[in-house]
């Protein structure tokens, strides 16, 4: 289960680096599914869903930018602790054996709920640069599901 966040209790710099750690967690579940679909012989499914992995890393990279812009090399006031789980599927319920088809269906999930963490994130924004950057992430959201959408129909 995620860890629920009151964004009104966050500082902007609080919200940036959860972000770093929640696109970082994000990288590693695209990584856990690319395993999967290796092991299975899957080679175009574990291709996508590296690219995906790729996509997370460029977004947590722009949120770097932006936090060292904004707040520079001030340490986090915020721990990695937690397993935020904002795009983390329900790993205990998928079977070993996983269709492409579900790793998809899952896919589509995690980036469902990586665009509400944004756009909840959004609604307490009051900097430009960080309402910029969590807009094109929340839209960024968008385009990933829409891709893994595209990519499961032409299954």
């Amino acid at each position: 289960m995620a860890v629920e966040l009151d964004f009104s209790k966050l500082s902007a710099m609080d919200v940036l680096d959860l972000a770093i750690y929640v696109e970082n967690e994000a990288e590693d579940n695209y990584e856990e599914l690319v395993s999967w679909m290796k092991r299975q012989g899957n080679d175009k499914a574990a291709g996508f869903f590296k690219r995906m992995a790729g996509l997370e890393e460029l977004h947590r990279q722009q949120i770097t930018k932006v936090r060292v812009e904004l707040f520079g090399e001030k340490a986090p006031t915020t721990t990695n602790a937690y397993a935020w789980e904002v795009e983390t599927p329900d790993f205990d319920s998928i079977p070993a054996d996983v269709s492409l088809k579900a790793a998809y269906e899952l896919a589509i999930g995690a980036e469902t709920k990586a665009h509400d963490y944004y756009a909840g994130a959004l609604e307490y924004a009051t900097d430009e640069k960080m309402v910029a950057l969590l807009e094109n992430l929340r839209d960024a959201e968008l385009k990933h599901k829409a891709l893994l959408e595209k990519e499961m129909g032409a299954l």
